[in-house]
C-alpha cells in the first residue's frame, strides 16, 4: 500500500543542486515535493495547485523571496500559506536575518548551507503548526455554521413569540395596546388579554427570570397555563394558585416568573387582581380625558410564581369604570438607568402618567419615549413590555 503523503512542499531556489538535496530529504521524510528556480514560476505553480508550505530562497531570481512573501501574504486567498525563507548568513547575523524575514511576513527562516536533519525538523515543525491552523479553521467554520443556525432559530422563535402576543385591539369595552422590546430579539416577557365565557375579560402580564431562549420557553408555558385555567370559573386567586403549581412542577428551582393576573368586570366596574411579585400596576381614574390626573399604584404584596408549590396569594379589587386607564409593565422599564446612575423607578413612571394624551397609542408611546429620554444615551438592558388598557364607554 503506498504511503500517504504528509503534505505538499514547493521548493524555490535557483541552485539545482540545493533543490535536489532538499527534494531527496523531503521525499524520504514522506512529503510531496515540487521544484521551481524562479519567483515567477512559484506564482504559476500556485495557480495550478496550492502547496502547504513554500521554501523560498531570499535571493530568488525573477521575484525575490522577500517580495514573493509579501505578494503571497497580501492575498486573502493565500495569506495563511506557510513560508520559510532561506538565506545565507554572510554580512549580517543569523538573528538579524530571522528578524528581517519575520518582519516581511515569513513564518520561519533557515540558514544555508542546509543540514538535512535541521531541514526536516523545521518542516515537520511547520506542518504541526499547519495542521493546528487547519483544525482551527475547521472548528471556526463549524462554529460559524452553528452560530448562524442558532441565529436562524432565534429569529424563528422571536417570530413565534410575537405571534403569541395579541395585537392591539378591543375586547368588549376594553381597548388595549402594547409596546414590546425584548433584549436580543427574544425574551421572557409575555401578556394575554382573553374574553371569559362566563363574563368579563382576563388579563395577564408576566416576566420570567433570565433572558433568551429558556426564558422565552417558560414565558410560553406561563401563557398556556393562564389560558388553560381561565376557562373554568374562578378568579385571579384561583388562576394564580394553579399557574404557580404548574410552574413549580415544571421548571428548575431557580426559575420563576412575576405576573399581574386580573379579571375585568364591566358590569361591576371593577378589576380583581393578584400581583405575584410583579411591578405595581398604575390606575388612572378618568385617564382617557387627557387632563392632568393623579395616577395611583395598585396594591402589590404577593410572591412570584414557581418558587414554591404551596405559596399563598392574595386577591384585591379596585374600581375600573368607563373612562379609566390601566398601565401594566415589566421591570425592564422602571429599572432602566440613566447616565448619571439614576433609576427611573415607579415614581418616575407615575410622573409620566400624570399627563397623558387621551389617544391610547399616543399614551403608550409617550411613556416609552419619556423612559428612553430619561436614560439617554444609555440603552435598555432588560426586556420591556408595556400594556395600556382603557375602559371605553359602550
Amino acid at each position: 500500500m503506498p504511503q500517504t503523503s504528509k503534505g505538499l512542499v514547493l521548493i524555490a531556489d535557483a541552485e539545482s543542486s540545493v533543490r535536489d538535496v532538499m527534494h531527496f530529504y523531503l521525499r524520504r521524510a514522506g512529503y510531496q515535493v515540487l521544484q521551481t528556480a524562479d519567483g515567477h514560476d512559484v506564482l504559476i505553480e500556485m495557480a495550478k495547485v496550492q502547496p502547504d508550505l513554500i521554501l523560498a530562497d531570499l535571493s530568488l531570481p525573477g521575484i525575490s523571496g522577500d517580495h514573493l512573501c509579501k505578494i503571497i501574504k497580501k492575498n486573502p486567498d493565500t495569506r495563511d500559506l506557510y513560508i520559510i525563507l532561506m538565506t545565507r548568513a554572510t554580512d549580517i547575523s543569523e538573528n538579524e536575518t530571522t528578524i528581517e524575514a519575520l518582519n516581511i511576513g515569513a513564518d520561519d527562516t533557515i540558514i544555508k548551507p542546509l543540514r538535512g536533519q535541521e531541514l526536516i525538523a523545521r518542516v515537520d515543525s511547520a506542518f504541526r503548526i499547519i495542521s493546528m491552523q487547519k483544525e482551527i479553521k475547521q472548528r471556526n467554520r463549524e462554529l460559524t455554521a452553528y452560530r448562524e443556525s442558532v441565529q436562524r432559530d432565534i429569529k424563528l422563535a422571536a417570530l413565534l413569540q410575537l405571534s403569541l402576543l395579541p395585537e392591539a385591539g378591543a375586547v368588549g369595552p376594553y381597548h388595549y395596546t402594547h409596546i414590546y422590546k425584548p433584549v436580543g430579539g427574544i425574551g421572557g416577557d409575555i401578556y394575554a388579554v382573553s374574553p371569559l365565557p362566563y363574563g368579563g375579560v382576563a388579563i395577564m402580564i408576566a416576566d420570567v427570570s433570565g433572558h433568551g431562549v429558556t426564558a422565552s420557553l417558560i414565558s410560553t408555558m406561563v401563557k398556556t397555563s393562564f389560558e388553560n385555567h381561565i376557562r373554568t370559573r374562578g378568579g385571579p386567586l384561583i388562576w394564580a394558585q394553579c399557574m404557580n403549581r404548574d410552574l413549580a412542577r415544571n421548571t428548575l428551582e431557580e426559575q420563576y416568573a412575576t405576573a399581574f393576573i386580573a379579571r375585568l368586570d364591566p358590569t361591576a366596574g371593577t378589576i380583581s387582581y393578584v400581583s405575584a411579585g410583579h411591578e405595581s400596576a398604575i390606575y388612572i381614574a378618568d385617564g382617557l380625558s387627557g387632563e392632568p390626573r393623579h395616577p395611583t399604584i395598585l396594591n402589590n404584596a404577593c410572591s412570584p410564581l414557581g418558587m414554591d408549590e404551596s405559596m399563598s396569594f392574595s386577591e384585591y379589587t379596585a374600581p375600573f369604570t368607563s373612562g379609566d386607564r390601566l398601565i401594566l409593565y415589566t421591570d425592564g422599564l422602571v429599572e432602566a438607568e440613566s447616565s448619571s446612575n439614576k433609576i427611573l423607578g415607579s415614581d418616575g413612571l407615575l410622573g409620566f402618567c400624570s399627563e397623558m394624551p387621551s389617544e391610547l397609542e399616543d399614551a403608550a408611546a409617550l411613556i416609552f419615549d419619556q423612559a428612553q429620554l430619561f436614560i439617554d444615551p444609555n440603552k435598555f438592558t432588560d426586556d420591556i413590555t408595556l400594556l395600556v388598557i382603557d375602559h371605553v364607554a359602550n
